[in-house]
Order: C-alpha cells, then structure tokens, then sequence
C-alpha cells in the first residue's frame, strides 16, 4: 500500500510542478506582450527590447551550482559581453557584484566606460597581441591563448601585475559547421606546459587555468574530458591553479536538473581533482544567459495575398536585425492578439533581398497593416550581428528589475545612416 501512495504523490507532486511551469511561461508571455506593446507605442518600431528579469533568473540556475562545490570554492558567473554588448545590461550586471568577459579592444573601451574593478573585467579571445599592449590596466585578469600573445605580453604582465590563465584547447572542441576540424581556441598541451613554466620562471601572478568547447553541441563528457586536460597539462608543468575557468558555449536551459548535469559532474570532479589549491570555478556562458532576455519588435507595413502564402511586409526583419532566424523558427506574439482562421504567412523585412524573412507558418488571416509581431528570443547574438543594410540601425529598448523601460538607443535616421563616410 505504501509503495502505491508514494507512487500518487509523486505524480501528484509532478502534475503540480508541471501546472507550476505552465503558469510561469504563461505569466512571462503575457508581460512580453504588455512590456513590448508599450515599448513599440512609445519608442516606434523596429526596436530591440531587453529585460534584466529573465538574465536574473537564468544565471541563478547557474548560481545553484554551487551547490555541486564545497563551502571553500564558490562559483562566478561572467558575462560574455560580444554575445549581447548592451551597456545598460553590462551595467547591471557589474551592479550585482558579477564580472564581465570582453573578447576585444572596443568592448574593453566600452566596458572600461563603465567603470568596473580590476576583479570585474576578464580579458579573453585570440591575437589580443595586437592591441591589448594599448591597455596600460593594473592587475588586469588576461587569459593567455596562444605562445606569440605570451611572448608579447609578458613583460606587459609583469609590470602591471596582471594576473593570468593559460587557455587549452579542448578535446571535443569542433567546428560548429564541419566537425573534421577542432578548432582555433587554445594551446595545444605541449605549449601549455611550457607556457606555465615559462609564466612561472619569470615571476608572473599566474592564476587560472581555461578552456572553451566552443559553439557545437556538447555532450556532458566533453566537460569532464576538458577537466582532465587541465589536470594533466598542470601535472605536466608541476602548477596548482586557484580558479578554474570552464569556458561558455552552453545551450539555454530548460530543465535546470537535467540540462546543467554535464556540467554540474564538472564542477564536482574539478573541485576534487584540483583541491586543495582550487578557490574559485568561473563561467563564461553568455547564449544560455541572455538568449531569452531580448525580443524585437517590428511592425506590418504591407500585406500581399499570394496563391502560396500571405507575405506580410515590416519594417523590421531577417537582414538587419535577426540573421540567427536561418537557424529555424522562434516563438512569435501578435499584438494585439488575432483569432482570425490561420493562414500560411511569410513575415518578410523590408530590405531587397529574397531571404529578409523572419519565417513562415500558420498565422491569423486578419493579422492587419499597423500590427505589431514580436519575434522572441533575440537575445544571443543578434544585436552584435545587427547591419545597416539600406536602413540603418534599429531602437534599442531596456527593461529594469520592475521593467521599467528606457530608450538604450534611438533608431538611426536617415540623415545619419552615411555619417561613417568622407563625404
């Protein structure tokens, strides 16, 4: 009898929790639709619209790592500034005690505006040779990624105290687009442990061990494989790192308990084969952090009824504000809401080219010229792949901790759009 009633329960328990989650999602629609609505009223379209409350939610699922690592290692999240450079998020987020990743000298530029703590800002990347000598920072984190950027760097580090990592090339690092390859990230072992020695021999505040799996899916192995390549390069050159960078490229998540296992195993086993030294585990997961944070927001300008499909022309679309729709379709809200019967509709930009398309699928047929759609999850990379194709740059809108909203960026006019030329 037992073994049935805590069968009931459990299920019991699971109905709720599924009941729990619809109602969240339906909640968090529903104020996508009130924040975006507003935004598109007082800030015009096409516009990026930006909240704080869903970056704050996904990097407390990262947080509860913690959970996985002793009392005397703590977890920190950074943000990956190049997945979505807006200074108002990059802003509150430093205001919240985190640190922000920059890959490159205007992000450094712009970051710097900011005024974060040497402890806040990471300098990551390739070639950072060519430019960071310019950035005379005191006790600056770098992550040295190749045997040239050490060789240049060096004495530029000892000078200005930096602190620094040596950044590995990990096993299952691949090509995103042809897995023959392994990809650009990283020292080989061999270069790693002669770049620790040589680091070492001179003096320099070495600190943290990286790696970076890069944009191809990964298996929870890939994590633990990467742990134990560390492990061995510092067995190799006899160092003990305090903190231990597992790099970004994570999915987003959807289930927090069955999506962060592979990594959660990482930090368990990186804290047990890296204690006692080990203080610190860090993240640099910028497309699980803030892929659900943004949405645009464009408006029906025309509509034109074909045998084939309704094409619906706006003023925002695929070619300058959203290329990551080539990877498939992404929820979308009409406002105001439309119960017409569905019809096949294409949602086409308002540029000359024959793949300014958001997508195509069922809609309502009494979507009108005037309505507003909200293409959600615009948040990873599409700001920084945003272009000035015939029409210049879009308003960028932010939301606060209470979605308050304020204009980040006004849309480029027309009399601005050829400012970048000698006329």
């Amino acid at each position: 009898m037992g073994g049935a009633h805590d069968t009931l329960e459990s299920a019991l328990q699971t109905t709720q929790q599924l009941a729990e989650v619809r109602h969240h999602r339906t909640a968090e629609v529903e104020q996508w639709r009130q924040v975006s609505a507003a935004a598109a009223e007082r800030y015009g379209t096409p516009c990026y619209i930006s909240r704080w409350r869903p970056v704050a939610e996904a990097v407390r699922a990262f947080d509860a790592l913690n959970r996985a690592a002793p009392p005397e290692i703590t977890l920190r999240s950074w943000l990956s500034f190049k997945t979505h450079p807006l200074p108002a998020l990059a802003r509150r987020w430093l205001q919240s005690g985190r640190g922000v990743e920059v890959v490159s000298e205007p992000e450094l530029a712009l970051v710097q505006r900011l005024t974060p703590s040497s402890d806040q800002l990471l300098v990551n990347g390739v070639a950072k040779h060519a430019w960071l000598h310019r950035w005379r920072i005191p006790r600056l984190q770098v992550h040295i990624d190749s045997r040239s950027e050490l060789a240049a760097l060096l004495p530029l580090a000892l000078q200005y105290s930096w602190r620094l990592g040596v950044r590995v090339h990990a096993p299952d690092e691949r090509d995103a687009r042809d897995t023959r390859y392994g990809g650009q990230f990283g020292m080989t072992r061999a270069e790693a442990v002669t770049s620790l020695r040589q680091m070492r021999d001179a003096g320099a505040d070495v600190q943290s061990m990286h790696f970076h799996l890069g944009q191809a899916p990964q298996a929870g192995e890939s994590y633990l494989r990467a742990v134990e390549q560390l492990l061995g390069v510092c067995e190799e050159a006899e160092f003990r790192p305090r903190i231990l960078d597992l790099g970004g490229g994570h999915p987003p998540i959807g289930d927090a308990n069955w999506d962060l296992r592979g990594l959660r195993a990482a930090v368990e086993i990186a804290c047990a084969l890296f204690a006692p030294e080990l203080q610190q585990i860090w993240l640099e997961n910028g497309r699980a952090l803030t892929h659900a944070s943004s949405a645009l927001a464009v408006r029906v300008l025309d509509i034109k009824e074909r045998a084939d499909s309704r094409y619906l022309i706006c003023d925002g679309g695929r070619t300058n504000q959203a290329l990551a729709a080539d990877r498939g379709l992404h929820q979308l809200l009409n406002l105001p809401a439309r119960s017409g019967a569905a019809r096949p509709t294409t949602i086409c930009g308002p540029t000359c080219m024959t793949d300014d398309t958001l997508g195509r699928l069922d809609l309502p047929g009494d979507l009108s010229v005037g309505d507003v759609l909200v293409w959600m999850h615009a948040g990873a990379y599409h700001l920084p792949w945003e272009t000035r194709f015939s029409q210049g740059l879009c308003a960028v809108v932010w939301c606060d901790d209470e979605d308050q909203m304020c204009l980040a960026r006004d849309h480029e006019s027309a009399s601005t759009w050829g400012h970048a030329w000698n006329l």
